[in-house]
């Protein structure tokens, strides 16, 4: 194990030199480096080119990257994140290039601006009250208990074991289709078509192969709403198909949509927040032990530390309304601004030692992984806290000594911080 994470360090924070003009954010070269050099390139951003232009580039993802200018700071995404009659959403959130094969399913609430954004969030926003998610509760920690029961069966004498595949890809995955109402026959479907949907950038599936998840997903969704819609359960699929904000509710279309974005968001980021968990966790095993020992008094300190070093979501894109000057830098109208999501959580004038996986460190400033606040701010944030909060206190108490055994498996991508596998075993 390198002596710094020994130290509690995850991110190398090497102020050394950085050739920024031979690194483009958007290059699949990037994001196929180690984490260490992306953790420099992001540094060298802040300090001396806060505001970056980044001129198209074809590279080895799926799809071509348009020009754009590169927000690095924390303030300036936060700022931006909160101002979106300035950085509007409604345009494009994407740096890439969207094919008309994949366009018609990107209409939901998270592409939109006010006032059709706020309409949507008012409809779908009563599946995720504060007592909605609450309830939810009993249901996530049997099927904890269940994951781990089978762990300790097949693997409880220390065979390692890939963690992603037998444990963390398993709540999210059953707790948003359970709650969704997707039968577990189904439920493997969903894993399939969803990883499809969200890897149009990787070539073994390609823009086709997403176009083929998403178009599953939402014939799926469509079929399940009407059903519902005639004969309601307690699922959330029934919950919104009747939700009704000032006599309107959800059409199909944009029932299938939401669904496409909650089955997506809800299955793959929660895997991978478990699994980047872990490995944090492993790699600091004093901040495990300080954890896990007071495990309630720190869980939510903890799981937002987990986000912040490892953040689910790499950039969203905006799009300028006005010209903007920042920094000394103008931006005109219609120019796309990325707001990149790893670089302002580990934006070191905000954060003390951000380079640490701290599990007490306070909750304040906020780490910006769930969208830095504004309108598009997460609305599952909340229900993927209680599923981390779950699993990990069923680990601790009963597999404490789970640990990975080797380095993740990443998957190359500009977007989603995901994970293929990571080598665990428990400890006899």
């Amino acid at each position: 194990m390198p002596d710094h994470a020994e130290r509690g360090s995850f991110a190398v924070m090497d102020h050394s030199e950085i050739d920024l003009d031979a690194e483009h954010l958007a290059d699949s070269a990037f994001w196929a480096a180690p984490t260490d050099h992306r953790a420099r390139v992001f540094a060298a951003l802040r300090r001396d080119a806060p505001v970056r232009w980044y001129p198209p580039r074809r590279s080895g993802f799926s799809r071509a990257c348009t020009e754009f200018w590169a927000l690095t700071r924390y303030d300036d995404i936060w700022h931006a994140s909160r101002t979106p009659s300035v950085y509007c959403s409604g345009v494009t959130i994407d740096i890439e290039e969207m094919p008309a094969e994949l366009g018609e399913f990107y209409p939901s609430m998270i592409n939109l601006d006010d006032p059709e954004h706020a309409r949507l969030r008012r409809l779908v926003a009563s599946g995720f009250t504060p007592k909605q998610t609450a309830s939810y509760e009993p249901q996530l920690r049997s099927i904890a208990a269940e994951i781990i029961d089978q762990l300790l069966e097949r693997y409880g004498d220390g065979t390692e074991f890939d963690f992603v595949a037998e444990v963390a890809a398993k709540l999210p995955l059953r707790a948003i289709c359970s709650m969704l109402g997707v039968p577990p026959s189904d439920q493997p479907l969903m894993l399939q078509w969803t990883n499809q949907a969200v890897s149009p950038d990787d070539p073994s599936v390609g823009i086709d192969g997403a176009a083929s998840g998403l178009r599953q997903i939402a014939d799926y969704a469509i079929e399940l709403g009407r059903q519902r819609q005639r004969k309601p359960t307690e699922d959330l699929t029934s919950v919104l198909m009747h939700a009704e904000v000032d006599g309107e509710r959800l059409d199909s279309k944009e029932f299938a949509n939401f669904f496409i974005l909650l089955l997506s968001a809800g299955n793959e980021t929660t895997r991978n927040a478990t699994t980047h968990g872990l490995r944090l966790l492993t790699r600091n095993p004093d901040q495990r032990r300080i954890w896990f020992d007071e495990f309630e008094t720190h869980a939510a300190t903890a799981v937002e530390e987990i986000v912040r070093c490892e953040p689910l979501i790499s950039n969203m894109c905006r799009v300028l309304t006005r010209d903007v000057e920042l920094h000394g830098v103008t931006l005109r109208a219609g120019e796309k601004v990325a707001l990149w999501y790893p670089s302002a959580n580990l934006d070191e004038s905000v954060f003390e030692n951000a380079d640490h996986f701290d599990v007490r460190r306070p909750v304040h400033p906020q780490q910006v992984g769930y969208g830095a606040g504004g309108p598009h701010f997460c609305l599952g944030a909340n229900l993927a806290r209680r599923e981390l909060t779950v699993i990990f206190d069923e680990i601790r108490r009963r597999v404490p000594d789970l640990v990975a055994t080797g380095e993740p498996d990443r998957v190359v991508s500009m977007a989603l911080n995901s994970v293929r596998s990571l080598p665990a075993s428990v400890r006899p």
